[in-house]
């Protein structure tokens, strides 16, 4: 996890960079003192929209929301990086603040494929909410990752239940429970009634390959319980959110 804690610093400072820059050389345009290039020229109309610059998109996380709820993102992300870095991992994980979401997956995965000494192309995740959230902010598990900060779009999940349910009037998003990814082999999943329900890191819902063979957009399928069959929901189009549009 150090390496994956190194490598997201890293992409978040080219970030800064570009930001910091970008801005700078705005003020200095502004004044006369170098010349507005068509890409300065952009970004100075995207900040009087109120959008987020195509320059700054180009080094960033994915995301649909405009200038004020990107920044206030943006530093959410670095203020949690930064605790990070000053106490150690924590024990509960936001997964909508990495900017590489699978290289996050994939290094606790790895960490518990050398922690018992097994190929790690034999594991995957299984999954179980979290009852007893409050315990789990003081003590992280011992195989696996607890997880937050994702959004269900088109159900809620039912606590007092313990699975998928209609959602309420007027409600279009709710906060996904905390959920613990267990890594294990696939034949060592609980065998219960679930649905594959899709996490994206926007609500556009697709995305590109990278180099890395990962999409930009989607990052996995989160197994959640459920009474109905699974197609009631795929109807539905529910899905999981990492980021809203506002």
């Amino acid at each position: 996890m150090n390496t994956v804690l190194t490598q997201e610093l890293d992409r978040f400072n080219g970030l800064i960079k570009v930001i910091r820059g970008s801005l700078n050389d705005l003020k200095k345009a502004i004044k006369g003192e170098v010349l507005l290039s068509a890409e300065l020229e952009a970004a100075l109309n995207s900040l009087k929209d109120g959008t987020v610059p195509n320059m700054w998109i180009k080094k960033s996380f994915p995301s649909l929301k405009p200038l004020g709820g990107y920044i206030k993102d943006l530093m959410e992300r670095l203020n949690w990086f930064k605790e990070w870095l000053a106490n150690g991992i924590p024990p509960v994980l936001w997964i909508t603040r990495f900017h590489f979401t699978q290289g996050f997956l994939t290094g606790a995965k790895q960490n518990y494929a050398r922690k018992y000494k097994i190929a790690i192309d034999l594991l995957d995740y299984d999954f179980e909410v979290i009852q007893d959230e409050e315990a789990a902010w003081k003590q992280a598990p011992e195989d696996g990752i607890n997880v937050i900060g994702t959004y269900i779009e088109g159900c809620k999940w039912n606590r007092e239940k313990g699975h998928l349910d209609e959602s309420d009037p007027k409600i279009l998003y709710v906060k996904t429970p905390m959920v613990w990814f267990k890594p294990c082999k696939v034949e060592q999943f609980k065998t219960h009634k679930t649905y594959a329900c899709p996490i994206y890191k926007t609500s556009v819902r697709k995305g590109v390959l990278m180099t890395t063979g990962h999409s930009t957009n989607f990052v996995l399928k989160l197994r959640l319980p459920t009474v109905v069959d699974a197609s009631h929901w795929i109807k539905r189009g529910v899905a999981i959110l990492c980021s809203l549009d506002d």
